[in-house]
């Protein structure tokens, strides 16, 4: 049932951004001079979109699905529906193409539809209906009770309940998954920062524990990370609210990525912060989204791979100490998928590396092949940052803890926290794998998109087949780490399959059409042995390579 909902949603989703391609490019077709070339072209491609529209709707009534004229009644209905001469009917489709539209909307909707398109038969009628019926948001989910269940488990953290408050998240995260939109709202938005700031400086350090069992902070940031898409991003016209809100967001957000965010945290932390520089809704032209890319993640990864966080742990650390570099280079692989222009841009110092060079020297280099790296610079270059490190959380106003409760709630905690039998050095190779992929696949896919006037170059032929055979090294050892330095700690069951399955889904990243590399990297040996992965003899392993196979 909960997947049924789930595809449910999706299906809304998606039929709601075909609707809004269309009416969108059906005003574009309109502004254009009447009877010209320019009219025609947009006027055609307003009706292929509506076609998407018309397949991911509800097909028509009273016509069997067999009968050989069903096509041709369907293109009639949408000709009339198309060149309908009522502009209050696309205004009215218009505002049920949002997620976030209001309840008083969408009766409007059904009220006035069938009223206004009467005139084009009763077919046409039933399809209209139906359209607005499968694109209408429900009593179930908008962003009303999104603004609810937000608001319910702030209240649920208060009354020192982080299981319930974490249920309402894990509702809020679900539904977004569909609709970020719900999320972006601004009293949802003021909402979900201020219970991050809540939780990440005003409690106690038994309530801090509680914190970590049920995921809450990861529930949040990755709440923000898929919602900040759709938030409109702060303008010059803004309030002092807004701005302090922002302000707010953005220093919790760089704390978690620098100091004591998960991976998982300091992932979506960097995701957030990349939709808040660049919003989906500012259309802004390539100099200047560059440059507010750099502005924003260089200092960033300049703090990220200074010597004190981008180093090998040794045995005498605690575990706690030793999982740092993982978040290190969650956070760093996070930033070389949203922030191309920031991860290869010129460094400082002195040496000619880059910083994102410097994280590739060291995943590559020190981790992968165990090499002595040319990164391994003094922390003098880092001394406009050396202040991060030191940074302590607000004291605690008293919230008291609550008392320990029988229920453990692994059920609560995110999907990428139950690795708890697997070695800090193993996920520490996984991540710097991630960092290496995540570069080579953001760099040429954001270059092939911004075209000439990029000024990003593709990742050097060695650098690439030196990124392959490493791979598949990995797989032909049964997933035996690369370096000997690593093997005494990969040695358990879960850590092989665990690097055989991170090592084959990213091949497979790295065979993506779009990136044209499989046919001059990926030999015909590489690839039985990559075959040979989709019967892995680990069940979790198979079933995500598979997955990731799948999707190409």
């Amino acid at each position: 049932a909960f997947k049924w909902m789930c595809a449910l949603f999706s299906q809304r989703s998606q039929l709601q951004r075909a609707l809004g391609l269309y009416l969108d490019a059906r005003v574009k077709a309109k502004g254009c001079e009447a009877g010209s070339a320019e009219a025609f072209t947009a006027d055609a491609e307003a009706m292929e979109k509506l076609e998407v529209v018309a397949s991911l709707s509800s097909p028509l009534v009273g016509i069997s699905s067999s009968n050989s004229d069903s096509t041709a009644d369907m293109s009639s209905v949408l000709k009339r529906f198309h060149t309908a001469k009522d502009k209050h009917i696309f205004r009215i489709l218009s505002t049920i193409a949002s997620p976030t539209h209001s309840p008083s909307a969408r009766k409007r909707a059904f009220d006035e539809l069938p009223k206004r398109t009467k005139g084009m038969g009763a077919v046409s009628v039933a399809w209209t209906k139906a359209l607005a019926r499968r694109c209408s948001m429900g009593a179930f989910v908008n962003f009303e009770s999104i603004e609810h269940c937000i608001i319910l488990a702030q209240e649920s953290f208060e009354a020192n309940d982080c299981k319930v408050s974490s249920l309402f998240l894990t509702c809020v995260k679900t539904m977004i998954a569909s609709f970020p939109a719900l999320a972006a709202t601004k009293e949802s938005f003021k909402n979900l920062v201020e219970f991050l700031e809540v939780v990440r400086t005003d409690v106690t350090p038994e309530a801090k524990k509680e914190l970590e069992e049920y995921g809450i902070v990861t529930l949040i940031s990755d709440i923000l990370a898929k919602s900040a898409s759709s938030m409109p991003g702060k303008g010059n016209g803004d309030d002092e609210e807004t701005i302090s809100i922002y302000e707010t967001l953005r220093s919790q957000l760089l704390r978690l990525c620098k100091n004591d965010g998960t991976p998982e945290q300091a992932r979506n932390s960097v995701h957030a912060l990349s939709s808040l520089v660049n919003p989906v809704s500012q259309h802004l032209s390539l100099p200047s989204r560059v440059k507010k890319e750099k502005k924003e993640f260089e200092p960033l990864l300049k703090a990220l791979v200074a010597p004190s966080r981008l180093a090998i742990p040794d045995d005498s650390m605690a575990s706690k100490q030793k999982s740092k570099i993982v978040s290190v280079l969650s956070a760093i692989a996070a930033v070389a998928e949203c922030a191309p222009y920031a991860f290869n841009s010129t460094g400082e110092g002195k040496t000619p590396l880059c910083w994102g060079e410097r994280a590739i020297d060291f995943s590559l280099n020190a981790v992968l092949l165990g090499k002595n790296t040319s990164s391994n610079l003094s922390n003098e270059e880092y001394s406009s940052d050396s202040g991060s490190e030191s940074e302590k959380e607000s004291p605690a106003k008293g919230r008291r803890s609550s008392t320990a409760r029988g229920n453990k709630a692994a059920v609560a905690s995110s999907k990428g926290n139950d690795k708890v039998n697997i070695s800090v050095h193993c996920r520490m190779i996984c991540a710097s794998i991630e960092v290496l992929i995540c570069h080579i696949r953001a760099t040429i896919v954001r270059a092939k998109a911004d075209g000439a006037k990029s000024e990003l170059e593709a990742p050097s032929t060695e650098h690439v087949a030196k990124v392959f055979k490493t791979l598949i090294d990995i797989l032909e050892q049964n997933g035996q780490p690369p370096s000997s330095r690593n093997e005494r700690y990969c040695k358990t069951v879960q850590d092989q399959a665990e690097l055989r399955r991170c090592a084959a889904t990213n091949l497979l990243r790295l065979c993506d059409a779009n990136l044209q590399l499989e046919n001059t990297y990926l030999t015909p040996k590489m690839w039985h042995i990559l075959s040979a992965t989709f019967l892995d003899k680990d069940i979790h392993a198979r079933e995500s390579i598979m997955e990731e196979l799948s999707c190409m």
